[in-house]
């Protein structure tokens, strides 16, 4: 298809800015430089790093665990591996892992160094009243203990980083204490209100589920208030699985650790916000370029509810065709992208100029899914290597005018997963230290 061929973007109904689209890397779990984590790390930055052009990413997200136990020597691994890509936008939070000996300056000294030469957002010091080094049965004097949240703007789109683990008391032998302090969760409430009322949508990055709070009252408040306020994507480390949770209004996902992993091969997500679409899919590293992701519109198991045309990027035009947009990320322009609706014919799909392909595409009645594949310079003509495919089950039963989406048992946990995705790289089988895997 022509670019002359594609409709405007009123005709489309979908907007005319650029998709957020940013990577995930999961929990490092660094201990020395030979390790096959710290391997595998550099070798994922130098696949990032070949995006051409990297203004198709905005960020790559580094969800905490970053070190095993929160040693200078172990921030070293990661601060040399960064350092050979200096350009590479990051994103980072600490995990439990951070504070494994009860204390974090050598995490912080790390993150000062990234402000520094990176640019990255300077922690918020609070006030926190914190357990003293001697026993815990002492009384917790208030201490000045630097927040690493921030709020900064992606392409439209509002995203928070979220430090659940400077507030909290836990180190090694305590267990988990993800925490909010009171002045956190006052800056937390306040950011998504004023983004509600802005009418901007919201991506909120942590380490863990809101579930795994240590007090039940915050899991339910943090749950609640994302709900409430209708935050789009919880992007979130952890669990050392891939997985995917929908409640209906937020999508919470989780990517495979590339330290203590037992989910399949290691790699990083890649999330997109278009719109009122959200999507996301695994990269192996171990699979060649390209890779694509469809954008718009959304899979009907992670599309948000009520699920209208206009939220699931089902607007059709007179003649009942729907846009149809996807990201393309590889070291060289694709050869050719195209689309087709379930079997039928491929339809070549234009570079809109900036992020995205686009088509447009005719939905018959009993369609069901819809399919992008893009072929890299490389490809030989046959073989599944240089080719790159996903496919969607878009929304084709839309909800009732005033439907409004149960609010499920547990919110803000992993029960409402969506189960086995391959399609997606979610195996399902929940195998890492949190849940069915081995005990690190």
């Amino acid at each position: 298809m022509s670019d002359a061929s594609m409709p405007t973007a009123a005709e489309r109904g979908t907007p005319t800015a650029e998709p957020l689209v940013f990577l995930h890397v999961g929990d490092l779990h660094l201990t020395k430089p030979d390790t096959r984590n710290a391997a595998d790390f550099r070798a994922i930055l130098d696949q990032i790093a070949m995006i051409a052009p990297q203004h198709l990413l905005d960020f790559v997200y580094l969800p905490g665990d970053l070190a095993e136990n929160g040693w200078a020597c172990e921030y070293a691994i990661l601060a040399d591996a960064l350092a050979r890509h200096p350009h590479l936008p990051v994103r980072l939070i600490p995990g439990d892992h951070d504070r494994q000996q009860g204390a974090m300056a050598d995490f912080q000294a790390f993150h000062a160094g990234l402000v520094a030469s990176r640019g990255l957002p300077a922690p918020t010091v609070w006030t926190l009243d914190q357990p003293p080094v001697g026993s815990p049965e002492e009384t917790w004097p208030p201490a000045e203990i630097p927040h690493y949240c921030a709020c900064e703007n992606f392409q439209g789109v509002r995203c928070l980083f979220v430090d659940i683990v400077s507030p909290g008391y836990g180190r090694k032998g305590i267990g988990l204490d993800f925490r909010l302090g009171p002045d956190q969760t006052q800056w937390l409430s306040a950011a998504l209100t004023q983004a509600a009322e802005d009418g901007v949508p919201v991506a909120v990055f942590m380490h863990a589920y809101p579930d795994d709070l240590r007090e039940p009252d915050d899991r339910l408040d943090v749950a609640g208030l994302f709900r409430a306020t209708g935050v789009r994507l919880v992007e979130m480390g952890h669990t050392h699985y891939n997985e995917l949770a929908h409640d209906g209004r937020t999508l919470y996902a989780a990517a495979r650790s590339v330290g203590q992993n037992e989910d399949g091969s290691v790699g990083y997500a890649v999330a997109a916000i278009d719109g009122p679409v959200t999507s996301w899919r695994f990269k192996a590293l171990d699979r060649p370029w390209p890779f694509v992701l469809i954008t718009s519109p959304a899979d009907r198991r992670v599309a948000a509810r009520p699920a209208t045309p206009e939220t699931s990027g089902m607007v059709a035009d007179a003649r009942g065709r729907i846009a149809v947009r996807a990201v393309v990320l590889s070291d060289a322009p694709p050869r050719y992208v195209h689309a087709r609706v379930g079997t039928g014919p491929w339809v070549r799909m234009a570079h809109a100029g900036g992020r995205t392909y686009a088509a447009w595409l005719a939905w018959p009645r009993d369609a069901r899914s819809i399919q992008v594949e893009a072929v890299h310079e490389d490809w030989s003509g046959h073989g599944p290597d240089f080719v790159d495919t996903d496919v969607i089950e878009p929304v084709v039963a839309f909800d009732e005018p005033g439907f409004v989406p149960a609010i499920p048992g547990k919110p803000g946990s992993d029960v409402p997963n969506v189960g086995r995705s391959l399609q997606k790289g979610v195996r399902g089988d929940q195998l890492g230290p949190n849940r069915a895997g081995r005990k690190w």
